[in-house]
């Protein structure tokens, strides 16, 4: 994995590598060194400052201040000057950041105080020590120690409350200009002059933003208002040190001028851990990576962090057309684009480039960088095909007005995963946007049920690399058949009917419609003429023949048995006065495994309801399904059951009797 992550950082410009870098909430302030004869001064009459919040624009300075701070920061706190309190955040003679927690009044100088430690003041001196052990000669150092005096004479303090004081002051203006608009607007009459004072209003208030008190979460950045490439510089010098694990197993330069150490990528790896380490192994490390290949990997999880590429995102090592086309796309979209539009993009142009590459998924978290999945794609198929080349499609089989042709793999996730996993897989969210959860964390509170959750659960990583990896074998038949059983039957418990209406009818109809269409499709061994979607026809054909007498009984199947059953079912649940008229009461039905079970079921519901009016073609579908024997588990036969339910029923009468279905969707 680290072969080909370099691999492909390497292909990355310095360019794209810096995209999507932002600016510290905080503090920025830039200050000059002077060189006039032989006096070396900073000049603090003439500093430069800016106030950033989110809601303020990036102006030129903090640009400038930005990329400053990209060649001055610690990799991560472990590895920063100030251990083992880990207060000041830069690592260079020309940067020091910190959080304004640490000054007098934050929360951390409290607790410090409390307990007794060093305050940040009493910091600069070890900090110094380091980041100045950066430069490269002696006479450099002794040029940048004004920049040490500064914190550790405390005169960082007085320009901070010179900066504190000219804020307050123009934070005042503000208000009074504020107060003055507010009553304005609180006096004007016509339309036009409000919607003016409004807007000045808003624009008064953004001002503010840029000189409002800082917060203890705010950073206070200083820097030295020195060239980029300096900063650089001495970051090199900073990382080639600190980006291995530890210094304790590098080698020395070879000829080449390449150090090899301990990897610092994702590795749990501490001495000061001994318990994470192998007690039985002869060695004590199980390999060593190149400075440059450390800094690769340092890079690349920086540009993650970041969110620059799509996630999951391809790695293809050896197709550089196609690596800098992706590239390109995610420039161009101001770095918005998705894996799903990025292959949509590329497929027309680039299809016979999509194999034999890394695909990674990966999570930032608040502990840093976590790789979810990270494997070798042989082929990725975009297009979805059954054995005759034609196109999935969802039909209508259950008059619904719902049917899908699933023309690619992204369809088939966003119009059936949707759906069988009631959101709570692939979330449409406001907006059109849509939300992926193969990797997130999922709670149970915020599915449709427990079993819900338990379903999401069980399979969003085979739906995954069905999706993404194009493993078709990764949903088998059975599988489809055991998410598609757990959705329904859990519709069917949580129904309710609400002003005539069943909450879940159309939930339940479009899963049958994609149960009875797409069962196939994941059958990859044979091919099958007899679907369930053409047998469900005949099972309709069979019951329209039973109550003209045509069918042929001697010969009826399970299947053409359970589709009958689920109509004398229904037909007889019509017939309920029952103040409770929600599909939970087919759960009785839906329970039974055994043949003679079920047909008691029905026949005590039948004497529960004998006075009312039955049809003639009823009367033949349940002599039918009452003489008919069966050692067969039920359970084989649910779909069949569960459509001769929800089909259009085919055993009411064209006379009197007949009762018109007011079920509609309350739940398109």
């Amino acid at each position: 994995m680290i072969k080909e992550i370099v691999q492909f950082t390497d292909t990355l410009d310095e360019g794209f590598k810096s995209l999507g870098t932002k600016v510290r909430e905080g503090l920025h302030i830039l200050i000059k060194v002077v060189e006039e004869s032989e006096n070396i001064f900073l000049d603090v009459d003439n500093v430069q400052y800016e106030r950033y919040t989110k809601k303020l624009p990036e102006t030129d300075f903090l640009q400038k201040c930005k990329f400053l701070s990209v060649n001055a920061w610690c990799i991560d706190t472990n590895k920063c000057f100030d251990l083992p309190t880990k207060a000041i955040h830069s690592c260079s003679p020309f940067c020091v950041a910190f959080k304004r927690e640490h000054l007098e009044g934050g929360v951390k100088y409290e607790a410090n105080q409390q307990k007794n430690k060093k305050q940040i003041d009493e910091r600069f001196g070890d900090y110094f020590t380091k980041a100045l052990d950066l430069l490269p000669d002696q006479q450099e150092r002794e040029k940048y120690k004004v920049f040490k005096a500064f914190f550790s004479q405390g005169k960082y303090k007085t320009a901070l409350e010179t900066i504190a004081h000219t804020f307050a002051t123009k934070v005042d203006h503000l208000d009074l200009q504020l107060q003055d608009v507010v009553e304005q607007l609180e006096q004007a009459n016509n339309k036009d002059e409000k919607e003016l004072y409004k807007q000045q209003k808003a624009s008064l208030e953004l001002q503010k933003e840029h000189f409002k008190p800082l917060e203890d979460s705010d950073y206070i950045i200083f820097y030295l208002d020195e060239p980029l490439k300096k900063y650089k510089a001495a970051h090199q010098v900073y990382l080639s040190d600190k980006l291995f694990n530890t210094s304790d197993y590098n080698t020395s330069s070879d000829e080449q001028g390449d150090i090899y150490g301990t990897n610092n990528f994702l590795n749990g790896y501490n001495q000061k851990m001994p318990f994470l380490m192998h007690k039985t192994a002869t060695f004590d490390i199980n390999g060593r990576i190149s400075d440059k290949e450390a800094k690769a990997l340092y890079e690349f999880q920086q540009v993650l962090g970041r969110k620059t590429l799509p996630n999951p995102l391809p790695l293809f090592i050896y197709k550089e057309e196609l690596q800098a086309s992706i590239i390109s796309l995610y420039k161009e979209n101001e770095l918005k684009l998705s894996y799903k539009e990025i292959i949509e993009k590329l497929w027309e142009r680039h299809d016979k480039d999509f194999e034999n590459y890394y695909l990674l998924f990966y999570t930032n978290t608040k502990d840093g960088l976590v790789f979810k999945d990270f494997d070798f794609v042989t082929k990725f198929e975009y297009e979805l095909r059954d054995k005759e080349g034609r196109k999935w499609l969802v039909e209508d089989l259950f008059d619904i007005k719902y049917q899908v042709e699933l023309s690619n793999i992204f369809i088939f996730q966003s119009q059936i995963l949707q759906i069988i996993f009631n959101n709570n897989l692939v979330v449409k969210a406001k907006g059109d946007k849509w939300v992926y959860k193969y990797f997130d964390d999922i709670e149970e509170k915020y599915c449709k049920s427990a079993k819900n959750y338990l379903n999401v659960m069980r399979y969003r990583q085979a739906c995954y690399d069905f999706i993404y990896k194009s493993k078709r074998q990764a949903i088998s038949q059975h599988m489809f058949h055991e998410m598609m059983k757990t959705s329904i039957l859990e519709d069917i418990r949580l129904d309710k009917v609400e002003n005539n209406q069943h909450s879940e009818l159309g939930n339940i109809r479009r899963k049958l419609n994609i149960w009875f269409s797409l069962y196939e499709k994941f059958n990859n061994n044979t091919h099958t003429i007899n679907t369930m979607a053409s047998n469900l026809k005949k099972y309709r054909q069979f019951v329209e023949e039973l109550t003209e007498d045509k069918a042929d009984l001697e010969t009826a199947s399970i299947e053409q048995f359970a589709f009958t059953a689920g109509q004398v079912i229904y037909y007889i649940l019509q017939k309920s006065k029952s103040a409770d008229t929600s599909y939970q009461s087919l759960e009785p039905y839906l329970q039974q495994v055994r043949c003679e079970e079920l047909k008691k079921a029905i026949s005590r519901d039948f004497a529960r309801y004998k006075h009312e009016n039955y049809s003639a073609k009823f009367e033949k579908a349940a002599a039918f399904v009452l003489t008919y024997e069966t050692t067969t588990n039920l359970k084989k036969v649910l779909p069949e059951l569960l459509a001769g339910i929800f089909s259009k029923n085919y055993l009411f009468s064209d006379k009197s009797d007949k009762k018109t279905e007011t079920e509609t969707e309350s739940n398109k």
